[in-house]
């Protein structure tokens, strides 16, 4: 049997994780130890702590790690990740671990990379070898050269990871295991849906997700006013999911709040993916507006410097933070036929939803004798 340890945050990481927690559950082979935390357990947030025992999975520790209320700032940032960090260790040491299964560029998953590593577990990392904006850049590099086994989505992130000096065996190219959520999760009709979120899906309808940007933490209301004076010039019906609390979200939160629009903390897996089935486009700055919607075939507006250097489908319209762009690439996305009929046609460069098999195939079948001290690979 090998024991398990997974970290969990936010819905950005559940989202992926969901899947691979899901085969490792079926497999007498693992032992799974699930911590969750973050905003997680933060009813402004949506609280997805229940959703996750929902989903049937047996959590095994909560750790607090924000402080309903306290300062939206890069030091409050900090206090959180060292918190968090904390009572890991604590964890860590009392559960005793094979193996710490990290990812992406989130703050607790990046706490539980560095205390493993010091503690001499093996980590192996998803999706390192990505680029984008924001501290998350320098987050997710940093995992990776504090990782042992590397799970990265795509070719061009497997060669970076090798142009950082990490071992080319120790690289396994997965795909993004959040379009294994997408393909696999149960249709609900969309009579259903509307019903439950008071909505009429037969019109254009968008999906926004819009994070703040910790290096530009200071221009947050700015640019979400951007953002929402847009979608109400363009008349097109939006539902608006709350943001992450990275350095920057209060402002973000409050301006959505007063505005009058339709909103949610979160939702659940089974209603998110069976709304992003049926809108017309994604606008914001999520990864999932990257990762995700060519695999929906529906357009993306990216909105920002968050998701910049991605590599991307045909699908994605990149627009600065500025209202008259924004509109231009909604009635794009939206109405204009041509492309909307091309975006229909592309391929998902982060994979055929498969990523959570490969996964535990290489978890079940990886020996963890000797890959502790890593060596730069030249």
């Amino acid at each position: 049997m090998r024991k398990v340890f997974i970290v969990v945050e936010r819905r950005a990481d559940y989202s992926r994780y969901k899947p691979i927690l899901e085969k490792l559950a079926r497999d007498p082979f693992f032992e799974i130890y699930l911590v969750v935390t973050g905003i997680c357990l933060l009813e402004t947030h949506g609280k997805d702590v229940n959703y996750i025992t929902k989903d049937g999975f047996i959590i095994n520790a909560q750790i607090p790690m924000f402080i309903e209320g306290s300062d939206d700032t890069g030091a409050e940032m900090i206090r959180s990740m060292s918190r968090v960090m904390t009572g890991l260790v604590d964890e860590l040491e009392k559960v005793k671990p094979d193996l710490v299964l990290s990812g992406f560029d989130i703050g607790a998953n990046f706490a539980v990379t560095i205390a493993a590593a010091h503690m001499n577990i093996p980590v192996a990392h998803i999706q390192g070898g990505e680029v984008t904006g924001s501290i998350d850049e320098s987050i997710r590099h940093a995992m990776s050269k504090f990782a042992h086994i590397h799970f990265p989505a795509t070719e061009l992130s497997k060669q970076r990871l090798i142009r950082m000096g990490e071992k080319p065996d120790s690289i396994y190219v997965v795909g993004c295991p959040s379009i294994d959520v997408l393909i696999n999760t149960p249709y609900i009709n969309k009579e259903e849906i509307e019903k439950v979120l008071e909505l009429d899906l037969s019109i254009p309808t968008l999906l926004m997700i819009q994070h703040p940007v910790t290096t530009e933490c200071m221009n947050s209301f700015d640019q979400i006013k951007e953002t929402i004076e847009a979608i109400k010039e363009s008349g097109v019906q939006t539902i608006f999911l709350l943001p992450n609390n990275d350095a920057g979200h209060s402002k973000i939160i409050e301006y959505i709040k007063s505005n009058g629009v339709k909103w949610f903390p979160s939702l659940p897996t089974d209603i998110f993916i069976n709304l992003y089935r049926n809108v017309h486009a994604l606008i914001g700055n999520s990864s999932s507006g990257i990762h995700e919607t060519p695999t929906l075939k529906i357009p993306t507006i990216n909105i920002g410097s968050r998701q910049q250097g991605r590599e991307r489908a045909g699908n994605v319209i990149d627009v600065p933070n500025e209202k008259e762009k924004i509109l231009a690439a909604i009635n794009k996305a939206v109405y204009d036929e041509d492309f909307r009929k091309y975006v229909r046609t592309i391929e998902n460069p982060y994979g055929d939803g498969k990523s959570a098999e490969r996964i535990v195939e290489v978890l079940k079948s990886i020996s963890l004798d000797g890959i502790i001290q890593k060596i730069f690979h030249d």
